[in-house]
């Protein structure tokens, strides 16, 4: 299973798998481009995140490929978590 972090300003989450990456990158650089905008970012947990996105704005993706049982969609917490062992968490 392919997870991608999304890194935008100090915020970190994880896409919902239904984000088409490159659209998001697409829209991003066209917000740049505008000299700012809003962009809805579709998240785990059913969530939308709306983030005005301007040329100094910094954003990054990670995408990782991880077993489909080390990936929670935890919806208690902020985002999504992967788990690697009973103890520890990556966010």
């Amino acid at each position: 299973m392919r997870v991608v972090q999304a890194s935008i300003g100090d915020s970190r989450n994880y896409l919902a798998d239904n984000q088409d990456l490159a659209e998001l990158k697409q829209e991003i650089v066209r917000a740049c481009a505008a000299g700012g905008a809003f962009v809805d970012i579709r998240l785990s947990g059913d969530r939308v995140l709306s983030v005005l996105v301007t040329q100094t704005t910094p954003v990054s993706f990670e995408e990782r490929d991880v077993e489909e049982e080390e990936f929670l969609d935890d919806e208690v917490s902020e985002n999504g978590r992967l788990h690697f062992d009973g103890d520890y968490w990556v966010e």
